[in-house]
């Protein structure tokens, strides 16, 4: 049973549209009012996300995990799974659960969720650490700079830290991650607006973190720590 992951579906969250620049998510109308008010430096605030852009979203959102993930398949969600205000917020939390195929969800806990919606999942958590197929990932809604045993990650031996929250930020503005070494951090944002709005596979996660492990590889090396992002320098076996 393949393991598939993602963060900041944001169901129902016509906000977010607009924060996250999702514009092929959005009917033509409101994608043409998006840009104008853009192009001519207005004030974004101001447009209202339709009720079919926000449908449209859903149903692609939703497409397009059911597309790669199977009835029997395991799907990760990092957070922020739905939205909505005072009674709607379960009912649209529910109504997205029920369109993903796949019978085996997790939720990460992010700071959209509430803990009404616990039971449309089969497991819930702040954080967990699991393996997938040999590789150890610590999953959790919010980036950090450390994790449980990250410093004997390899790209013999990964050891990966998966996080969303920042819907791409750090990838569409490198500059905008505080972190000195950000090239040897081995860590991802699983968010649906850095992927095309799709999940990922632990092969597409790898395939990006590989080159951030032997970047942290070398970095130890370099600075003669085992354990550069807490500064440590004594040896591990100490």
């Amino acid at each position: 049973m393949p393991n598939y992951y993602c963060s900041d579906p944001h169901a129902f969250h016509g906000n977010i549209m607009r924060h996250c620049r999702r514009l092929a998510l959005m009917t033509e109308a409101d994608r043409n009012a998006f840009l104008e008010i853009e192009a001519g430096g207005g004030d974004l605030s101001a447009l209202r996300i339709s009720d079919e852009s926000i449908d449209k979203m859903n149903r692609t959102l939703a497409a397009n995990v059911n597309a790669r993930v199977g009835p029997n398949d395991v799907l990760w969600c990092l957070g922020d799974w739905a939205f909505g205000r005072g009674g709607d917020y379960l009912s649209n939390a529910r109504w997205f659960r029920d369109q993903i195929h796949c019978r085996t969800v997790h939720l990460i806990w992010g700071n959209h969720d509430e803990p009404r919606i616990r039971d449309l999942f089969a497991s819930t958590h702040h954080q967990t650490e699991i393996r997938d197929r040999g590789v150890k990932l610590t999953l959790n809604h919010y980036p950090m700079v450390t994790w449980n045993d990250q410093h004997h990650a390899s790209v013999a031996e990964p050891n990966v830290h998966l996080y969303g929250h920042v819907h791409a930020l750090y990838q569409r503005r490198p500059e905008a991650n505080p972190l000195k070494d950000f090239d040897a951090w081995p860590a991802l944002d699983v968010g649906f607006d850095g992927h095309d709005y799709q999940v990922w596979t632990l092969e597409e996660i790898l395939d990006v973190l590989r080159p951030r492990l032997e970047a942290f590889e070398a970095l130890k090396v370099r600075r003669g720590q085992f354990d550069p992002f807490r500064g440590r320098r004594r040896s591990p076996e100490a």
